[in-house]
């Protein structure tokens, strides 16, 4: 399951979130009051963070069980994170696990 959502997120973009300070990300400098986008389609498609991520390998979370989808691991935001997560994943992922697939 992880996999799909690494590879086919619901939203390609995260609501936008305002920096309330000045910040440095990853070597950007972010001034105070700049939105950020977060583009979730592009993180799961980065061969940076992934090895062959246009290969579809559900096998890469069996050993890798320090990545979530509740927002703690970067690599991985299909509900967002923080006070602005998707309040429905909870249910999202009981109705995917519970769903009879015929």
């Amino acid at each position: 399951m992880k996999e799909t959502m690494r590879k086919h997120p619901v939203v390609s973009m995260l609501a936008p979130h305002l920096a309330l300070e000045d910040c440095i990300v990853e070597g950007y400098h972010i001034r105070k009051g700049t939105r950020v986008f977060i583009n979730t389609w592009s993180i799961g498609r980065d061969p940076l963070l992934w090895d062959a991520p246009e290969v579809f390998s559900p096998e890469r979370f069996v050993c890798n069980k320090g990545i979530d989808v509740k927002g703690q691991s970067f690599e991985l935001l299909p509900f967002g994170s923080g006070r602005r997560m998707c309040p429905g994943y909870g249910l999202g992922l009981k109705m995917i696990l519970c769903f009879n697939y015929p």
